[in-house]
């Protein structure tokens, strides 16, 4: 009896110290999807961000890139194609399963669509125009503008930019009921003067004339830090009193446009708060 306990416990400590080839199975086949999904997380972010360096580059220029709201539109684009294909693969990803490579590429094409869909939205989304209306510049991406109003526009301003915001003004109608249905159209409609390319001219038109309507400075140290208005200011190497500034009414940020005092001319557009937040 005794010898036969002995070898019973003997038997289970061998089971226990060497399991079979079997026992390492899930734990293998886990690190192996965690490694596959790895390698296509690594694809992915690269092809992504080359993809979006490229948008960024054409089409959302540094400021407008803030003020367009382009950080939260390219985040949510990316972790939407990012995560899904790596997490699909690591689901799918089996080695030596049949029809693996088929799931392979049904992935690739599905998180391609994604990217491709996320890239047709980035670009929609993207400003077409720089529009001074009145007493500030307002940026017009292409979704804003509907086909039938581009069309009554002048020849120059049919085409819509693939490098960037162009910078144009829109000048009021002058006579009353063009007034008068405009202002319906905004109360009614939310179609604004910067929406009506039929109204757009070149901006050194009205270049002076708009000054009259510009702001001084000393007004961006009641949005702003004084401390930071003179350090983004600085490297105009002006004195504040021959500058002044016109507020940039963007998406998600507005920005502060800073011309000369005189001519009119923009000198740069910085980020700075051109009002209260």
């Amino acid at each position: 009896m005794f010898s036969f306990n002995r070898f019973f416990i003997m038997e289970n400590s061998i089971r226990l110290s060497d399991p079979s080839p079997a026992d390492h199975t899930p734990r293998t086949s886990l690190a192996t999807r965690a490694r596959a999904a790895g390698i296509h997380l690594s694809i992915s972010l690269i092809v992504t961000a080359a993809v979006f360096a490229a948008m960024i580059s054409l089409w959302y220029p540094w400021p407008v890139f803030l003020a367009a709201g382009a950080p939260e539109l390219l985040l949510l684009v990316s972790v939407c194609d990012v995560v899904l294909g790596p997490a699909l693969t690591f689901v799918a990803f089996r080695p030596g399963k049949k029809g693996l490579k088929f799931d392979l590429a049904v992935i690739a094409i599905l998180q391609l669509a994604a990217l491709g869909y996320g890239v047709h939205t980035v670009h929609v989304a993207r400003p077409v125009f720089n529009v001074f209306a009145v007493d500030r510049f307002e940026l017009v991406s292409e979704a804003d503008i509907e086909a039938e109003q581009l069309s009554r526009a002048a020849p120059a301003y049919r085409v819509l930019s693939q490098t960037g915001p162009r910078l144009v003004a829109a000048r009021p109608p002058t006579d009353a009921q063009a007034r008068s249905t405009l202002l319906m159209a905004s109360a009614t409609q939310g179609i604004d003067l910067r929406h009506l390319p039929q109204h757009y001219v070149d901006y050194a038109e009205v270049r002076v004339s708009g000054l009259a309507k510009s702001l001084p400075l000393s007004r961006l140290d009641e949005y702003n830090e004084p401390a930071r208005v003179a350090s983004v200011l600085a490297p105009f190497g002006r004195s504040p009193e021959s500058l002044r500034y016109y507020p940039l009414r963007g998406v998600k940020r507005d920005l502060t446009v800073i011309v000369d005092g005189k001519s009119g001319d923009i000198l740069g557009t910085v980020n700075l708060a051109p009002w209260p937040r």
